[in-house]
């Protein structure tokens, strides 16, 4: 199968070595946003052609490619845009799933998910689309995860838990069982949520207490 990845950066890299090394699909090119990277486009990254989308889109219809969006946390709204986009234009977008994860049933309900190495997904739980699932986390049984969400190395999730969207779990950080965590809130690394957390909100600590609001306007950004 030909896998365009669009980004090109340290997630579209661990994108190509997944596919690489663990499937037999064929990654034939890398593609950006001429707006965002005006001039600054490599003719080449890791050997592969890169293309600009609107190029892109005059080479490759649907029909011919599949795509996988490797777009990291920098700015967690812009994932959904790009995964909108590209959804509504007919391109296929496909899941990268380690080999060693563990997928208990069909669980899986959406696309463009990446799920590494050694992670953990129970029985009756469900995924929606565009969640980056980093490794060594573990989602517990009866868990809904939403979508567009990035949960880092070691995250934990209990037990008939649910995430909502544009959430961002940052590294060895825990939701307890039966917690409600709504729309664009982040929890920061090593911290243990215990309550149902409210959206565009930040979290920190054990347990975890919320101390900032997001802004509504942007969401959830780094620098």
């Amino acid at each position: 199968m030909k896998i365009a990845i669009f980004g090109a950066g340290t997630l579209a890299k661990l994108a190509l070595h997944y596919l690489t090394v663990e499937t037999d699909h064929e990654v034939i090119c890398f593609v950006i946003d001429r707006d965002k990277n005006l001039n600054k486009k490599p003719e080449k990254f890791y050997d592969k052609n890169v293309y600009y989308f609107d190029e892109f889109q005059d080479i490759f219809r649907p029909k011919e490619v599949k795509m996988f969006i490797a777009i990291a946390y920098k700015d967690m709204r812009n994932r959904k845009k790009v995964f909108d986009r590209i959804n509504q234009l007919g391109y296929n977008l496909i899941n990268i799933i380690s080999n060693s994860a563990i997928i208990c049933g069909d669980i899986i309900k959406g696309k463009n998910n990446f799920i590494m190495a050694n992670s953990v997904l129970e029985p009756e739980s469900s995924i929606g689309s565009n969640n980056l699932i980093w490794s060594n986390t573990t989602i517990c049984h009866n868990t809904i995860i939403g979508n567009h969400n990035f949960l880092a190395a070691n995250v934990t999730i209990g037990g008939w838990s649910k995430i909502e969207d544009l959430c961002f779990l940052s590294f060895s950080s825990t939701v307890s069982d039966k917690i409600h965590v709504k729309d664009e809130v982040l929890l920061a690394a090593n911290s243990f949520l215990d309550n149902n957390a409210d959206k565009l909100r930040r979290f920190q600590g054990i347990p975890a207490i919320e101390y900032s609001k997001i802004d509504d306007k942007i969401g959830i950004t780094f620098p």
